[in-house]
């Protein structure tokens, strides 16, 4: 197991978590927001520095979902305790949650890489976090923002469950990248007299 740099951001995301949790819960919501600002920016900046210093590791792919996970389920855990979160969505995320867990517990075991993000999974990501930040700023109609988040999360949750499944039958991990395009016939070259198409021999 290397530790990145990019590892290292994301370690110190768990490492603000419980802080932020426990500023929230006792009222401080001022230097609350503030370090969920730093462990929201440091999620868009570890994936980044990793991507352009060619360090990513199945690690540091594995540990980061897990790190998004338990900072929204902390987060609308301590706002539900509070009594500004419906019940209901707090249940709904950690339902869908739980499940994408799971479903990446069985991936890895086949000792597979973990998955590269897919597109909606990146989506309810991002809406889920808008919506975080507007819950906790206790902004007007932020829990419809945090319910179209979970919607989304369902929606990805379907979609890995289609790759899990499809890639479980084949016994190799599948993408959806299309096949590489064969060249045409007519272009391909005579192995007999290279940069001359096959059957123009002269």
């Amino acid at each position: 197991m290397r530790i990145t740099l990019a590892t290292g951001i994301t370690l110190a995301r768990l490492a603000l978590l419980p802080l932020t949790l426990y500023l929230l819960y006792r009222g401080d919501r001022g230097t609350a927001f503030a370090l969920l600002l730093l462990i929201l920016l440091g999620d868009l900046a570890d994936g980044a520095l990793a991507r352009r210093r060619r360090e990513v590791t199945a690690f540091g792919k594995a540990l980061d979902p897990v790190v998004d996970k338990l900072v929204f389920l902390g987060i609308f855990a301590v706002l539900a305790a509070k009594g500004e979160l419906s019940p209901w969505a707090l249940g709904l995320l950690a339902a869908i949650q739980l499940a994408i867990l799971v479903g990446g517990i069985v991936w890895l075991r086949q000792g597979w890489e973990p998955p590269a993000a897919r597109p909606l999974g990146k989506a309810a990501s991002l809406v889920l976090s808008v919506g975080l930040i507007a819950a906790f700023a206790q902004l007007p109609l932020a829990e419809w923002g945090v319910y179209a988040g979970i919607a989304l999360g369902y929606l990805a949750g379907l979609d890995y469950l289609r790759v899990l499944i499809r890639s479980l039958r084949a016994g190799e991990p599948l993408t959806d990248a299309p096949a590489p395009t064969p060249a045409p016939e007519a272009a391909r070259e005579d192995p007999r007299t290279p940069g001359i198409p096959a059957g123009e021999e002269r």
